[in-house]
């Protein structure tokens, strides 16, 4: 038995990060580059910032709709993105399965999203503030955690599961979501009732899941306590993240003095979900 169950899970223990074969590349890339970019832009003389990288809807110009998305004026508003961005890159190095991916997604997300996030929140807010942040891209990350989180799971502990257990995380966070915003029972019970027919689609891992916990927490027993302590924090950090779009819609949209883009967030986190299953679906047709 304690084979078997060997054989399932250490897959899972040689992907964690310090045998994830990530790319000295990779790192200084993700880890020195983009926030070192991140930190000049955040240094440039106000009258700069003004002029290219803040998008003023009374004056939009090509420089500042792409570049308000890597632009902070606010110190706590930059080192609150910044630590978001190092956390939820680090839990994707543990998590990512397909290096080259995330290399392809993160063209998409870096060239491309600051042009929706822009368009996007100029639709839906309008003239009534200026826009500049990060946490468009970083919500974007947070999206894209989930998806890898769903591929690992998928490839090493349990095959019965499909991008359903992704629609359900979804429904999920949507639900709680519903707590930060004037709600009906109308919109709980819609919820509520989607969520449920999710749950029941996924019964084949649920199934699998209760046959095979007990043999996994006797296995995990016998590795390491480092290790172990390690591998619990991950996982510990990764449900949060789960979770993290009620967060990224707050109740009070006014922080710091500043509007909350809460569009900018929702469009960086669905564009983070749904992206790499297109780019996954087209990835299989082609090969």
């Amino acid at each position: 038995m304690f084979e078997s169950i060997k054989c399932r899970v250490n897959p899972l223990i040689s992907t964690h990060l310090f045998a994830a074969h990530w790319k000295i590349t990779d790192w200084v890339f993700y880890f020195l580059l983009v926030p070192a970019l991140l930190i000049a832009i955040f240094e440039l003389p106000a009258g700069i910032k003004e002029a290219y990288f803040i998008l003023t809807p009374s004056e939009i110009t090509p420089y500042s709709f792409f570049l308000s998305n890597y632009t902070h004026s606010n110190l706590p508003h930059f080192i609150g993105n910044l630590i978001s961005y190092l956390a939820v890159c680090f839990l994707i190095f543990n998590f990512e399965t397909n290096k080259r991916s995330f290399h392809m997604y993160s063209l998409f997300m870096f060239l491309l999203l600051p042009w929706i996030i822009s368009a996007v929140s100029l639709e839906m807010i309008g003239f009534q503030t200026t826009f500049q942040g990060f946490s468009g891209i970083v919500s974007s990350m947070f999206g894209y955690l989930t998806y890898a989180i769903y591929k690992f799971l998928h490839k090493f502990c349990c095959k019965h599961m499909n991008l359903t257990f992704l629609f359900l995380i979804i429904v999920m966070n949507l639900l709680l979501v519903l707590e930060n915003i004037s709600s009906q029972i109308f919109q709980y019970s819609l919820i509520i009732t989607f969520a449920l027919i999710l749950v029941f689609m996924q019964k084949d891992v649920i199934i699998d899941v209760v046959q095979t916990r007990f043999d996994i927490r006797k296995w995990l027993k016998r590795i390491p306590y480092l290790q172990k302590t390690y591998l619990l924090m991950i996982f510990l950090a990764a449900i949060n993240f789960l979770f993290i779009l009620p967060d990224l819609v707050p109740q009070e949209l006014m922080q710091n003095g500043a509007y909350v883009n809460w569009v900018g967030h929702y469009t960086g986190y669905f564009f983070g979900i749904f992206v790499p299953i297109i780019i996954g679906i087209c990835s299989k047709k082609l090969s």
